[in-house]
């Protein structure tokens, strides 16, 4: 008996510590955020997952006739993706002359990349800011820390429909 109320009393310890870790990394990303978004002006809302999709370069507002993806659809998607805790850290690109392709919400991407796709037009520049959640959340990915915020510079160039 004595063993098992150890074994339970350990493993509790070392899940608080893992929560206390969980909740430092995530308060680090909230602030590092805050930063961001106040250092390059941006000032709207996110949506409610808390993903931020950013139009540049012109205004589309007035203009619904533009082109969005539908489920199934060929994406094809120009994009740059830097760590929000180091733009300098480039982890993903293709150009406009070899864009990725993919299919809309059928293809296995990030839960942030297909709300963000989903809400792109054809043609119009972006800033995706995604955070962990949306992304990979605590897991490691290639180069991409635990917990990391992901920008992406990103742009569809073509929308090739489903038949």
């Amino acid at each position: 008996m004595k063993k098992y109320v150890k074994y339970f009393l350990f493993t509790a310890i070392l899940l608080s510590g893992v929560y206390s870790c969980d909740k430092n990394e995530k308060d680090a990303e909230a602030a590092l955020l805050s930063e961001y978004l106040k250092e390059h002006n941006i000032t709207q809302e996110p949506t409610a997952d808390g993903l931020y999709l950013v139009e540049s370069g012109f205004s589309t507002s007035g203009y619904p006739d533009y082109d969005f993806p539908a489920e199934g659809d060929t994406v094809l998607i120009a994009y740059k993706g830097y760590l929000l805790a180091d733009t300098s850290v480039v982890f993903d690109e293709k150009s406009i002359y070899k864009p990725a392709r993919y299919a809309y919400l059928k293809d296995d991407v990030i839960p942030g990349w297909e709300e963000a796709v989903g809400m792109m037009k054809k043609n119009v520049p972006v800033l995706i800011i995604i955070p962990s959640d949306l992304a990979y959340g605590g897991d490691r990915t290639g180069i991409i820390p635990p917990y990391s915020t992901l920008i992406f510079e990103a742009k569809i160039t073509d929308i090739i429909k489903a038949r």
